[in-house]
C-alpha cells in the first residue's frame, strides 16, 4: 500500500515514461488473465453435462477437451472446485460462478420523491451555511 514513506517520485522524464510503460503492462496482463478467468467460467457454464450430479465426480475432466493445454493455474482449478459445488445444488457457488463469467444480473435502484423540493431544501441550508461565514 503506497504512503509518503515508500513513494519515490521519477526524476527524470524517461525514468516517469519507463515507469508509466511498466504499469501498463502489468495493467494488460492483469486484464487478460480476467478476461481468461470469465471465459472458462462461461465454458464450464455451458458444458453439456449428462448423468445425475451425484454421479459426476470429475467436472475438470470433462472440460479438459475445451484447452490447448493442460496446465491450469490454482484460481482456474479454483473454479473446477466451484464448478462441483454448483453441480451438487450450492446456490452460492452457482452465483459465484454466474458472476465470474459476467452475467451478474444489473441491480437496479428507483429513487422517488420531491426532488425539486429536496432541491430548495439543499440551497437553503447552503445559502444558511453561507451567512453564518
Amino acid at each position: 500500500m503506497a504512503n509518503e514513506k515508500n513513494l519515490r517520485p521519477a526524476r527524470t522524464k524517461k525514468e516517469a515514461r519507463q515507469r508509466g510503460a511498466n504499469g501498463g503492462k502489468a495493467s494488460g496482463k492483469a486484464r487478460r488473465e480476467r478476461k481468461a478467468m470469465q471465459e472458462l467460467a462461461k465454458i464450464i457454464l455451458n458444458t453439456p453435462v449428462e448423468g445425475k450430479p451425484e454421479e459426476l465426480d470429475d467436472i475438470e475432466a470433462m472440460c479438459f477437451e475445451d484447452f490447448p493445454d493442460k496446465h491450469l493455474t490454482v484460481g482456474e482449478r479454483s473454479l473446477f472446485a466451484v464448478a462441483k459445488k454448483a453441480q451438487k445444488g450450492d446456490i452460492q457457488a452457482l452465483t459465484f460462478l454466474r458472476d465470474t463469467a459476467g452475467e451478474k444480473p444489473v441491480e437496479k435502484l428507483e429513487v422517488s420523491g420531491d426532488v425539486e423540493k429536496a432541491a430548495a431544501n439543499i440551497q437553503a441550508m447552503i445559502a444558511a451555511e453561507k451567512e453564518k461565514g
